[in-house]
């Protein structure tokens, strides 16, 4: 009885060891991981450094500044994280198989992105999870989860800062620009990235109405950097989207804020064979608890299934 207690003993103090090394490969800080699993630094470098020397290989590069995974480090917890993930989701599910979500979901986003992806996808799960009250909070700011009591964020970055939050990579939220068909017919066709310069942009981000818009051609000959003059700028994309049907010029707006205008041909692409930097990756964000609550977990996973990427935590954030 005593050997089957210490072999189980062992057998948690390993998986410890293994969690406690995807949270300091993913969050790059040894500190920021003795947090998460309320331990003190010096207990997490021990458990690393155990590792280690079981495996008999470099995981992590440590420097006063950053912690890094190695390039073994880094195939090490891609297979781990995903055993982890399985056993993880193996114990929920014993454990919270009777468990019904429900309860109160306060989720934020950007006000335009709230538009395009969170109002479309919220009618079916509150079809799916009824005992669930979904509250949106659009806003262009990034809220403190403790502080505003938020559940799950949505957020388009190309970097998150350090926390204990989580972070999975939905899709990346690529921008475009856009018209009307009949400004396009008025104006004249946009052939080439220069023949921006005579046109009557609709932009969202701009310096005294002034911006520069980075074009690439898609077959990667081209790159180009148009000095344009906003006609119209405004703080969000809705705006531009609205702007652009009603003919007013070109706007540079995610592409999918206006899919479902491209669909019925109110608007088309301009200069469709060029890529546009300035997009960003889309993450969904959510506390790095231990244990999520079902409604949490009910929301992410949801979420997940619908952009395909169910199962892989892409970041942390």
């Amino acid at each position: 009885m005593k050997r089957q207690v210490a072999k189980k003993e062992t057998i948690d103090a390993e998986l410890v060891d293994l969690r406690a090394f995807c949270l300091v490969a993913d969050l790059g800080s040894i500190t920021a991981a003795a947090k998460t699993l309320g331990e003190t630094k010096g207990s997490v470098s021990r458990r690393i450094t155990r590792l280690e020397h079981a495996l008999g290989v470099e995981l992590l590069r440590r420097s006063p500044r950053r912690v890094q995974a190695t390039e073994d480090g880094l195939a090490y917890r891609m297979r781990v994280g995903r055993a982890l993930e399985l056993l993880e989701d193996a114990n929920v599910a014993v454990q919270q198989a009777r468990a019904r979500p429900s309860g109160h979901l306060r989720v934020t986003a950007p006000f335009d992105l709230g538009l395009s992806i969170l109002a479309p996808l919220s009618t079916g799960f509150a079809e799916r999870f009824p005992e669930i009250s979904l509250e949106m909070v659009l806003t262009e700011a990034l809220l403190d989860f403790d502080a505003h009591q938020i559940d799950v964020a949505l957020r388009a970055t190309a970097s998150l800062p350090d926390s204990s939050l989580i972070a999975h990579r939905l899709q990346l939220i690529e921008v475009g620009l856009f018209a009307a068909p009949a400004y396009l017919r008025k104006h004249g066709p946009v052939r080439r990235p220069a023949d921006l310069e005579a046109h009557r942009l609709l932009l969202s981000q701009t310096t005294r109405g002034h911006a520069t818009i980075a074009l690439q051609s898609r077959d990667g000959r081209e790159r180009a950097e148009i000095r344009v003059r906003a006609a119209i700028s405004a703080s969000d994309f809705s705006f531009c989207r609205e702007a652009a049907l009603a003919g007013a010029g070109i706007a540079l707006v995610p592409e999918v804020n206006v899919r479902s205008d491209l669909d019925a041909k109110r608007l088309v692409p301009v200069l469709n064979d060029h890529a546009i930097s300035g997009g960003a990756p889309l993450y969904l964000v959510h506390p790095g608890t231990r244990f999520l609550p079902p409604k949490i977990r009910a929301f992410r996973d949801y979420l997940l299934d619908a952009f395909g990427v169910r199962g892989r935590r892409e970041a942390s954030g």
